[in-house]
Formats: C-alpha cells, sequence, structure tokens
C-alpha cells in the first residue's frame, strides 16, 4: 500500500488556515471515498472535509481545538496502488457549509482548553446560549479556579482573519464623510412594504451606484478595476465574530428579494452555514451600525473595496425644515468611507449626496425595483 499526506484545502477566498472541530475518524479506520472525516471552522464557515482517498487512515497530524495552515498535512492515507489525484490537490471550494451534528456544542477553543484539563465535553452540562459549553463551565467541571482579575481568551480563527484584515484596512489611506438624512420618506416606504430599512437603503444605493459606478470599483496595482456588477457585503454581528455574507447581483433584486436573502444570509453567517460563494467577492460593503443603536460611526474598507458604507440608527431628531422651522423628524446618519487612491473627495461627496436627495424622496423610492 502507498501512503498518501492530504493537505489542509483553500476553503475560500484569503482563508490562510482552518482550526479542527472535531475529527469523524481515528487512527487505522477505513474509509470510503468521500467520507466525511473532519469538521473545520474556519474565519468564514464551518465545513466537512471528505476523504479524497479510499484507504485506511495512517496518521492524523492535529488533534481537536488545533490550528492547521492551509497547505499543511492534515491526514496521511495508506491506498492500494497509484491513486489518481495526487493528496496535494485540494478539496474543491464549494465543499457545502454544515453545522456540526453529533457532538457536543463548543467552539474549538473551548474544545481545545477542554483537552488541555483533561475534561471529557460529554460530561459537561453547557450554560451557554443553546445549550454550548463555554470556558467557564470547562473550568468549573476540572475544579481549576479562574483568575478573578483576569481572563485569557484564545484567539479563534475568525478572530485572527479580522485582526489581519482590519490591520490590511487601517493601512489603505481612507476617509469617511457623513451625511444626515431625513429619514421620514424611508421610514413611509419601509413601513409601505412591510420591510426594514435596510433592503429599501441597498436598493436605493444600488441605484446611486449605477449613475457613480466609481462607488463599486477596487484598486489594484495597475488599474482600478470599476465592476459592472453589484455584490453587497452585509456586515453581520456573530457570537463567533463579524462575517460579511454578499448578496449576488444586488442591483438586479426587489426590495422584497433584497429583504429576504438578508434575512437568509444573516441566519446562515449565525449558523456558520455559508458557502464560500455567500462568504467572498463582495464589490462593496454594508453596515447597518443603526441595528445595535450606534448613530454613526467611522467604518473601515473590507479590501479590496473601494467602499464601505454604514447607516446608522433612524430615531427622531430636531431637523431645520424647509420653512426655517426646527421639527422633531425621523433622521439618521450616513458615513461613507472610502480609498482615496480609487475617489477623490468632490466624487465621493456628489454620490452622497445622490444617494441622500434619493432617500428623501418618498416618489423616488416608490419607484425602486419591488
Amino acid at each position: 500500500m502507498a501512503e498518501r499526506v492530504f493537505a489542509m484545502p483553500d476553503l475560500g477566498e484569503g482563508l490562510e488556515e482552518g482550526e479542527i472541530v472535531s475529527w469523524r475518524v481515528a487512527e487505522g479506520d477505513e474509509v470510503a471515498l468521500n467520507q466525511p472525516i473532519v469538521e473545520v471552522e474556519t474565519a468564514k464557515m464551518t465545513v466537512e472535509i471528505p476523504s479524497p482517498f479510499a484507504g485506511v487512515i495512517a496518521k492524523l497530524h492535529a488533534d481537536a481545538g488545533d490550528a492547521v495552515a492551509v497547505g499543511a498535512p492534515l491526514v496521511t492515507f495508506s491506498v492500494l496502488g497509484e491513486v489518481a489525484g495526487a493528496a496535494e490537490e485540494p478539496v474543491e471550494s464549494s465543499v457545502p457549509a454544515k453545522q456540526a451534528t453529533g457532538s457536543v456544542a463548543a467552539t474549538p477553543a473551548v474544545r481545545k482548553r477542554a483537552k488541555d484539563l483533561g475534561v471529557d465535553l460529554a460530561t459537561v452540562t453547557g450554560t451557554g446560549p443553546g445549550g454550548r459549553v463555554t470556558a467557564e463551565d470547562v473550568e468549573r467541571s476540572s475544579g481549576t479556579e479562574a483568575d478573578l482579575d483576569s481572563e485569557r481568551v484564545t484567539v479563534s480563527p475568525i478572530r485572527r482573519t479580522i485582526a489581519r484584515r482590519m490591520e490590511q484596512a487601517a493601512s489603505i489611506p481612507q476617509v469617511t464623510t457623513f451625511r444626515t438624512v431625513d429619514a421620514t420618506s424611508l421610514e413611509a416606504v419601509r413601513a409601505e412594504l412591510e420591510v426594514s430599512p435596510l433592503p429599501v437603503f441597498i436598493a436605493a444605493l444600488c441605484r446611486t451606484i449605477a449613475a457613480h459606478p466609481i462607488l463599486n470599483a477596487a484598486w489594484t496595482e495597475d488599474a482600478i478595476v470599476v465592476h459592472n456588477t453589484v455584490h453587497a457585503g452585509i456586515a453581520v454581528d456573530t457570537e463567533r465574530g463579524l462575517f460579511v455574507p454578499v448578496i449576488r447581483d444586488a442591483g438586479a433584486r426587489g426590495v422584497a428579494d433584497l429583504s429576504a436573502e438578508i434575512r437568509r444570509l444573516a441566519a446562515a453567517a449565525r449558523a456558520g452555514s455559508l458557502s464560500p460563494d455567500e462568504a467572498t467577492g463582495a464589490t462593496i460593503s454594508v453596515s447597518n451600525t443603526g441595528s445595535y443603536g450606534s448613530e454613526a460611526g467611522t467604518p473601515l474598507l473590507n479590501p479590496p473595496n473601494a467602499v464601505t458604507i454604514a447607516l446608522g440608527v433612524i430615531e427622531p431628531r430636531a431637523l431645520v425644515t424647509g420653512g426655517g422651522a426646527v421639527e422633531a423628524r425621523w433622521a439618521c446618519t450616513i458615513s461613507l468611507t472610502f480609498d482615496h487612491r480609487v475617489l477623490d473627495g468632490a466624487a465621493a461627496g456628489r454620490a452622497l449626496t445622490d444617494l441622500v436627495d434619493l432617500l428623501e424622496n418618498a416618489d423616488a423610492l416608490r419607484e425602486l425595483p419591488r
């Protein structure tokens, strides 16, 4: 029998490592081709990786809780004769994401902590959301007293990726410009359509991009790439960190379709079941900071996107109306961060003005695709 080393595959754009959640096999087990062998958590999803060979597991190169770099050895197989498809060939990146099944609900960091302390997770009662086992549950089961003055939080693959991308974003010359929006019309139209403000906002943004395509662009060393199709990344907060699932061809969708897709992608992000296609390829990024009460902020870019735009909380504010009177009206702040290598301030300002004018015009909003 010949040995074949299977390396950690590249499971999506920008991913550098995966963390072992659990093995479905042990050394010495016989496996069939495409049999699930390991569950891996990456910065964007949780996936089950199938076996690329039929044979025997000769060696597992990592334990549950270990982080394995893309391209590093994952499993060594003993296979009969020569096998087509060398071990270094990665599993297709379209491997479907799925939740862990038949195992204790716990993050890889908690699993590693349990392993270090010699705690069997199956014996621990989880107190986290949905019965998830927390680090504190493991500590209590082990009899280890936690440090009362501080807590050491293991950095997950997601948090490491977020940190790297924030460092990358911070190196880009970027500027944020702000506008206050009289959101009376936006509130009225979204109520008529029985949706949240976000899908109406994204539809209006796509209409604005049609007139200002430079918003939907990216910087490269030899050219500015202006995308013809809007793939809108939407920031979603999850218990595992920030995810940016992507609404494909957002400009071709009506408001109702956008609303349904936002809900679907947000649920998939929180469940850890985004596919690689759903987690990559944004051409512009949108953050609904108002969902957690923030009035305004300075969103960082999501490289390689040239623009990130944030919608602040919509709430009554004192606004000066056209007649000069001060009234309490629905209002919000829009923050537009742009790559200054791609856009100048005037271009960004004109685009933002057009977007605000659209959001303040009920008739124009009603003309958006529904």
